[in-house]
């Protein structure tokens, strides 16, 4: 073998797995890698100015493209502001190769600045992380991280990358890639199907989680759905668009209370959940969110979430979709095709009356600044073109968002159920750059904004057309709504320490304009769809700021 620097085996392992974007925040220990790519015409740098950015970006990207990201940070300094968008990334189960550089192996021994245990820092947040100990085991490890992050459970995994070997030169072997499917064929279908075809039509229900989307089964559990006139729920702060939101069996998104999710599971026999965790539950409410009359089984690619919390009367290790379209036979054996059809009839007249009753609704509320959450929501939504990506970091606003996003279209919806802030912005910029310059919604809560509005500058810099609405209550409206649920000082006295965003108020405007992102005030609900559409039409990055009411 010829003898090269590792630098550049590090991108011939990103060649060969098909990345062509790094999305970064350079420092000194990332200029080995700075300086290869200068050479490097068929590799592009995407800048964030912050490291939660930097990973928001690749997020959003490796969720529209469905494949691997590549994401380069620094040190312990720019991978500690990454961890909450790792957090994120990590309970989205978003398959990212992030990178960290580390100091010169000579220079560790004096403790230089900005050293420090990166894989203690990345092992919680990550499904492993690893330092390169030299050039000899570098192809290795960067070949095994882009094969574990698209393994199940997929997710981010890290890799620390001395300075010295990045610049070492020498015999660097890079595996050649695999061919491996993961694609498993779960087990006991007959079973299964008799379970799902016992109960009459509509006893039997269906829960669907982000693992739907992630493994394209959409079509897939919708015949299943059919087959077996089951209604369908949406997990609680599911991420992706898990079910077309306008089919008759789509029931909307289990509240993320236990009460709620008991409340909507006691009327079946037999749930059936695909994907991971689905009884989700926050902030802490007392009680079990499955009824101990209901029979619960459950699909899922990972082993690990099967049994984990609430018993199983029927587990079964698969992907989604090569499971659900393996069970549709065995289903269409022994199902009630008559009870089935007659059960998707009686769903299409209940659901067509309350789209249009929330249609009304949400005209009827419509009115000056500040415009009410719902009529917001209606307006940003109704006024995009068919199937325009929308990405959610609305928190209280975002229950409209979901509600009003009617595309039947796989990839056309995104939110994070990771709970981190400033995920949002970042994603939008990553998912417009994964559809290749595709206009994209982010509608986003005025605190959520203020954790990443550098992602501002990234979408003028990219030259994306992103559209950021900001609904603006000037408050963490969220705590708000808690703190009354108590019922103790805060809400006695009217008040409400740290959590308004007054004195001063953000400006977002002008915030948005120091950063090169044209910007518009929208002072009533019948001017934002004129505003959206103007917004969309200039093929420009913009953002809205639509105040809306408080509590």
């Amino acid at each position: 073998m010829s003898e090269r620097r590792g630098s550049d085996a590090l991108l011939e392992v990103l060649r060969t797995e098909g990345v062509r974007h790094v999305f970064g925040n350079p420092g000194t220990t990332e200029l080995p890698l700075v300086d290869a790519l200068a050479g490097a015409d068929d590799l592009r740098y995407v800048l964030g100015l912050q490291e939660a950015t930097v990973v928001g970006m690749a997020d959003g990207y490796a969720q529209a493209t469905g494949r691997p990201a590549f994401c380069n940070l620094h040190t312990a300094a720019g991978l500690g502001n990454a961890i909450g968008n790792l957090t994120n990334a990590r309970v989205l189960g978003t398959p990212l190769v992030v990178t960290a550089g580390q100091q010169h192996e000579a220079h560790l021994v004096a403790d230089p600045m900005l050293s420090g245990d990166l894989v203690a820092m990345a092992a919680p947040v990550t499904k492993w992380a690893h330092e390169v100990r030299g050039l000899g085991e570098l192809g290795t490890v960067l070949r095994r991280a882009f094969h574990d992050v698209v393994a199940p459970p997929t997710g981010p995994v890290f890799v620390s990358l001395r300075m010295s070997t990045l610049d070492e030169i020498g015999e660097a072997e890079v595996p050649p890639r695999s061919a491996v499917e993961h694609r498993v064929v779960g087990g006991a279908l007959a079973e299964l199907a008799e379970l799902l075809t016992e109960p009459a039509p509509g006893a039997v229900a269906i829960v669907v989680g982000d693992e739907v989307s992630a493994s394209g089964a959409q079509a897939a559990v919708t015949a299943l759905a059919e087959a077996l006139g089951a209604p369908v729920h949406g997990a609680p702060l599911y991420s992706t668009g898990v079910f077309p939101p306008t089919h008759p069996l789509w029931q909307g998104m289990l509240p993320p209370s236990a009460a709620g999710i008991h409340a909507a599971l006691r009327r079946y026999e037999r749930v059936l959940l695909i994907g991971g965790q689905a009884f989700l539950v926050y902030p802490y409410t007392p009680g079990s969110p499955v009824p101990d009359e209901v029979e619960l089984l459950h699909v899922s690619p990972d082993p690990a979430q099967l049994a984990r919390t609430h018993a199983v009367r029927l587990g079964v290790v698969g992907d989604p979709r090569a499971t659900v379209e393996a069970l549709l036979p065995h289903v269409a054996a022994r199902a009630d095709a008559g009870g089935a059809a007659d059960a998707l009839a009686d769903a299409t007249t209940r659901r067509h009356a309350e789209i249009e009753r929330l249609e009304d609704t949400a005209l009827a509320r419509y009115g000056p600044a500040p415009v009410e959450p719902m009529a917001a929501a209606h307006a940003l939504v109704r006024a995009l073109p068919a199937d325009t990506p929308v990405v959610d970091e609305a928190i209280t606003t975002g229950p409209y968002v979901r509600g009003f996003h009617h595309s039947d279209r796989p990839g056309r919806y995104f939110f994070c159920r990771g709970g981190g802030l400033g995920w949002g912005m970042p994603a939008a910029v990553g998912v417009s750059l994964a559809y290749g310059g595709e206009a994209v919604l982010c509608v986003v809560g005025d605190g959520s904004a203020l954790y990443s509005p550098q992602a501002l500058w990234s979408a003028a810099h990219e030259g994306l057309p992103v559209v950021v609405a900001v609904v603006n209550n000037r408050r963490y409206r969220i705590l708000q709504d808690a703190l009354r649920a108590r019922e103790g000082p805060a809400a006695a006295r009217d008040r409400w320490p740290g959590l308004e965003l007054v004195d001063p108020a953000v400006d977002f405007v002008a915030l948005a304009r120091s950063l090169g992102v044209d910007a518009t005030q929208v002072d009533h609900a019948a001017d934002i769809g004129d505003a959206v559409r103007a917004a969309l039409a200039s093929g420009r990055p913009h953002l809205l700021d639509v105040p809306i009411t408080a509590p």
